[in-house]
């Protein structure tokens, strides 16, 4: 098999996969779309960001993340607080609404991950998690 047709099949699979994966673990009762979720699931991780560090972490325009911040803002799921000491700086969070949210959204992931990595031996799923790094970190000097 060519390189290309190898590359066709995991682009095919990667599809396929990610297409399952949302349909079972995020379901349409949720109210936030995949990329709402990341958006919640940076700030969790970052604790409290800056529009501009937000986008550059999410690798997209200030004006896409502003538009992303403002549907969570609406929906109570972000809140936005101005710096005590520079009031030109206004800081983005995850409110009490959206803690519990993402939470269960993160647990619902990982046992879903943990079901769909059942048949593989511990050996390669650490394979495959080295290669999705390898990939990651590929994607951030492109």
């Amino acid at each position: 098999m060519s390189r290309t047709s190898k590359l066709e099949e995991l682009d095919r699979v990667f599809v396929e996969v990610s297409r399952f994966f949302i349909s079972q673990w995020l379901n349409e009762d949720e109210q936030i779309s995949p990329k709402q979720f990341i958006v919640l699931r940076v700030l969790y991780d970052v604790k409290r960001s800056t529009v501009s560090e937000l986008a550059s972490i999410l690798r997209q325009s200030n004006s896409a993340t502003t538009i992303a911040l403002n549907r969570l803002v609406k929906a109570n799921y972000i809140e936005r607080v101005r710096d005590e000491h520079d009031r030109r700086i206004v800081w983005v969070t995850l409110s009490e609404k959206a803690v519990p949210l993402l939470e269960n959204l993160l647990e619902r992931r990982r046992a879903l991950m943990a079901d769909l990595t059942e048949s593989l031996t511990d050996e390669e799923l650490d394979q495959f998690t080295y290669f999705l790094m390898k990939m990651n970190r590929a994607s951030r000097l492109a």
